[in-house]
């Protein structure tokens, strides 16, 4: 079964550090048990969004949901990467 969240503001982070801010965000579970992110970027720091690991952080009214970023690229204003399952 396959699961999506979406929101309207997150973060790429490389430590404490923002590497990248986004909006219009959309994580998906695959059925085959794949994490995606696809999202319209806010801002990008060049080099931080290089740095491993990266985490992507979408606040929630009860915290924090958080995906380790796997591989990540950026085209035309577009975010694009693959998760690791979210981290508890």
């Amino acid at each position: 079964m396959g699961v999506t969240v979406t929101g309207q503001t997150a973060r790429v982070a490389w430590g404490y550090l923002t590497a990248a801010t986004v909006r219009a965000w959309t994580v998906t579970k695959a059925e085959d048990g794949s994490w995606s992110l696809a999202a319209t970027i806010d801002d990008t720091d060049t080099f931080r969004v290089t740095q491993r690991p990266l985490v992507f952080k979408a606040s929630h009214a009860r915290g924090t949901w958080r995906w380790p970023v796997a591989t990540l690229q950026i085209t035309d204003g577009t975010l694009t990467a693959s998760l690791g399952p979210p981290e508890k």
